[in-house]
């Protein structure tokens, strides 16, 4: 079966699924309210700062090209929770519903399953990064005095990063779904799954720190680091780990085989 006959069968389950819209548009309200807010919290600190401090905080450039990539796309992976909240509902419903077995049944082999379901977590990725690429065209034509072509796109590798980060967010839910299939103790270990490494890598043998920044949310979160420093005239890391990349990609690939072992073992 094609993937373009897979994503149909996707779309034919969520067209009328009222949770899919409802999160979805959730997400991109909540998105793009958080992103293209920023001018009014700056005015709001230069009201309540005192005048005499001599910082006008409105100038601060963080809607400016090139800037604004790095900017725009670290405060957006803080909402892929809520798509992947959705991933994991949906797996666990094909469980519950059983209509993974009558996919089955109907012909779909497990491969096809597992496909159909990273189509859709790629096809959620694409957008987003795509809704990103418009709020950050339109914010900073707007606030970047003279924008020239070349700095528009300087920095654009951010937006690469964030469809990465997103892809392997949603595609580890994907799995915890997999392993778990009932989707409140799902979604409790997605969110805890953060704390959890955190607490693990912090208790790890300074010996062996190296190998910290390769776990996965490391690695994921490793992708864009924390920009507004900048401002304050400290160093900050403006560009993206190439070997984060890599190893992201790799997680993404291991999630996926992963998936694919687990249906391929299961009992439907």
């Amino acid at each position: 079966m094609n993937p373009i006959k897979l994503l149909q069968i996707e779309w034919y389950k969520m067209r009328h699924y009222r949770t899919f819209w409802v999160i979805m548009i959730l997400f991109f309200v909540l998105q793009g309210l958080s992103v293209s807010s920023g001018m009014l919290v700056l005015e709001w600190l230069k009201v309540k700062v005192p005048t005499d401090s001599g910082i006008d905080f409105t100038k601060i450039p963080i809607y400016f090209f090139p800037d604004i990539w790095q900017n725009l796309t670290y405060v957006s992976v803080y909402f892929k929770v809520i798509p992947a909240i959705l991933v994991i509902i949906t797996i666990s419903n094909e469980f519950s519903n059983r209509t993974i077995k009558q996919n089955i049944i109907d012909g779909m082999s497990r491969a096809e399953f597992v496909l159909s379901k990273f189509l859709l977590i790629l096809v959620i990725s694409v957008v987003s990064t795509v809704f990103v690429i418009f709020i950050g065209l339109i914010s900073g034509l707007i606030y970047t005095p003279s924008p020239s072509f070349n700095e528009i796109f300087t920095d654009f590798s951010f937006v690469g990063a964030y469809f990465l980060d997103l892809l392997a967010y949603l595609t580890m839910a994907f799995l915890i779904a997999m392993l778990i299939r009932r989707s409140g103790l799902s979604i409790a270990l997605l969110l805890l799954a953060l704390p959890i490494e955190y607490i693990f890598t912090a208790n790890i043998p300074d010996a062996l720190a190296v190998i910290v920044p390769y776990f996965p949310q490391h690695a994921i979160n490793n992708l864009i680091s924390f920009p507004f420093s900048r401002y304050a005239f400290l160093e900050i890391v403006d560009y993206v780990p190439v070997n984060m990349v890599f190893t992201v990609i790799l997680y993404i690939l291991l999630f996926y085989g992963l998936i694919s072992l687990k249906l391929k073992k299961s009992d439907l």
